[in-house]
C-alpha cells in the first residue's frame, strides 16, 4: 500500500529500539504481514480499553511459540520513563506481561492514552513501550485501518515486504 518511514526515539527508548532493531536485522519482519486492526467497535462494552491500532511483524504460530524470536528479550520501557505517549502515528512494541514480546509491534491511530503508562488497556497498568513515530507516510497508515475486519485479527492480512534502516 505504500511505505512507512518511522523515525525511532533511541535516546529516549533505547533498550525497545535495540529490541525492534535485533528482530529487524535477523529479518523477522521481511515477508510478514500487519495481521491485527483493532478498532473501536471490536470492543464496545468497555469505552476505557478501546483501542484504534495497526499491528504488524512478527506473530505467534497456532502453538503460540515463534521459536526464531526467543533470544531477543525486551527489558519494559514505560511512557513514564521515556516521555513518549502513544499518539497519532507512534510505534509501540506488542507485549504480554512487561517485559514479554514476541516481536509484533503496532502503530497508533489517533491518541491512545490507555495504552500508556497509568492506562486502562493492561490490568498492570504499565502499558507498552512507544518508541518511534510516523514521519512520512500517515496516509499509508490511514489506508491499512480502513481494512479493519469483523475480528481484529484479519482473514486478510496485508503483507509486510521488508523492514529496513534508511
Amino acid at each position: 500500500m505504500g511505505d512507512l518511514i518511522v523515525e525511532l526515539d533511541e535516546a529516549n527508548a533505547p533498550k525497545t529500539c535495540a529490541n525492534f532493531i535485533a528482530y529487524m536485522e535477523a529479518g523477522a519482519y521481511d515477508n510478514s504481514s500487519f495481521f491485527r486492526i483493532v478498532t473501536p467497535e471490536h470492543n464496545p462494552d468497555d469505552p476505557e480499553s478501546q483501542i484504534a491500532v495497526v499491528q504488524g511483524g512478527t506473530k505467534l504460530d497456532p502453538n503460540g511459540y515463534t521459536p526464531k524470536l526467543d533470544r531477543f528479550h525486551l527489558d519494559h520501557e514505560p511512557t513514564n520513563e521515556t516521555g513518549i505517549s502513544h499518539d497519532n502515528g507512534t510505534i509501540s512494541m506488542g507485549r504480554f506481561a512487561p517485559g514479554q514480546t514476541y516481536g509484533g509491534f503496532f502503530f497508533c491511530i489517533g491518541k491512545q492514552p490507555s495504552l500508556d503508562h497509568g492506562g486502562s488497556r493492561f490490568s498492570d497498568r504499565l502499558g507498552t513501550a512507544a518508541f518511534g513515530q510516523i514521519v512520512e507516510g500517515l496516509d499509508v497508515l490511514y489506508q491499512l485501518y480502513q481494512k479493519a475486519e469483523k475480528s481484529e485479527l484479519l482473514k486478510t492480512e496485508i503483507p509486510i515486504y521488508s523492514v529496513t534502516v534508511v
